[in-house]
């Protein structure tokens, strides 16, 4: 048995030369990770994409990098063959797409389909639409010493702190570009002279095209139809400055006559931060009540208009219509929508 022991003990050397390890497995500091992507593409030429990359050796310091090509994809395999660094897309938290190239219906939908089936793009991370050049934002950016993580953080202030602002995902605008009730709106944001960025509002997309803008103000109502609660939204009503401290919104769908109803009542709570002399509360609460109220139908009308069902409405009667005649909710049920609007203000 003791001549034997020799011959394991090479049999045990020689396997090990067998076993290769994480041979392609790269150090966090030998990976670039870029937090925040743009794409453009003028006049029909090649795709520009460009990169917001953390130094990682310097804190709060990024560097832009541009890459061109025939595609997305293609782009982004030459910037990692270039790159210094194994470049790492699975940690983008923002895509930023270029106005030109999101009004551009089949590019827009191409672009929206790569991010989902591509397994290095997370589908979480956000997506917003500028007017801007992304190439002077981004240096923009960096020049003022914001990080990747500050621009994430401008869309996930918090709903007490900016109920305004709006974050879309990849995969919500995915889903929007199926659905037959149910339309969506993507955040646009430009370059701004001391912050981070200027919300400007979003775009309504109707199966992934484009059909009109909504500003900051319409946008949160719109949110609010999606869930969103809204605290500390002020409202200047020119003699009196208001803040609204809670809110809720019940919405109830019916049919009548083979057409959809809806009645929706949003009850705001609201406190006073400053009025005129001789205004009463009951005035604030009249003019406040009727302000929103046609907000909400100046919108209304022109999605209705648009056939573009941003508020949802569409979602409440899918228990209430067939799977087959939903198809037809934007052609023949949405015009005929029938909502009832009605705002609830009540003092703190």
């Amino acid at each position: 048995m003791k001549k034997n022991k020799p011959y394991k003990t090479i049999v045990v050397l020689m396997s090990l030369t067998f076993l290769c390890g994480c041979w392609d497995i790269k150090e966090i500091n030998q990976r670039a990770l870029p937090l925040v992507m743009g794409i453009s593409k003028e006049h029909d030429e090649e795709y520009r994409v460009t990169l917001s990359l953390p130094i990682t050796n310097v804190e709060g310091k990024t560097r832009i990098v541009t890459g061109k090509g025939d595609s997305v994809s293609s782009v982004l395999g030459q910037m990692r063959t270039n790159s210094e660094n194994a470049l790492d897309y699975s940690q983008l938290q923002l895509i930023v797409i270029d106005s030109h190239l999101a009004a551009n219906h089949p590019e827009w939908i191409k672009i929206i389909k790569y991010f989902m089936i591509s397994k290095e793009i997370p589908s979480i991370a956000l997506v917003a639409i500028t007017d801007d050049n992304i190439e002077k934002m981004f240096s923009n950016i960096s020049k003022l010493g914001f990080t990747g993580t500050a621009v994430y953080d401008f869309f996930n202030k918090g709903t007490g702190w900016a109920p305004e602002v709006s974050y879309t995902r990849i995969w919500e605008v995915y889903q929007s570009l199926f659905s037959y009730t149910n339309d969506i709106a993507v955040p646009v944001v430009n370059s701004a002279k001391d912050t981070i960025l200027n919300f400007e509002g979003s775009a309504v997309l109707k199966n992934g095209k484009i059909t009109e803008r909504i500003n900051p103000s319409e946008n949160h109502l719109v949110r609010l139809f999606q869930n969103h609660t809204t605290i500390r939204n002020t409202e200047n009503l020119g003699f009196s400055t208001i803040v609204v401290t809670d809110s809720s919104l019940k919405v109830k769908p019916s049919m009548k006559n083979n057409e959809p109803r809806v009645a929706s009542d949003l009850s705001l709570k609201i406190s006073i931060l400053e009025k005129e002399e001789g205004v009463s509360n009951n005035r604030i609460k009249e003019v406040l009540e009727k302000r929103i109220e046609q907000r909400f139908n100046d919108i209304f009308k022109q999605a209705q208009k648009n056939k573009t069902d941003i508020f949802g409405f569409g979602q409440h009667f899918r228990t209430r219509i067939s799977f087959d005649e939903l198809k037809n909710w934007r052609e023949v049920y949405y015009p005929k929508l029938i909502v009832n609007f009605q705002v609830h203000v009540g003092m703190e």
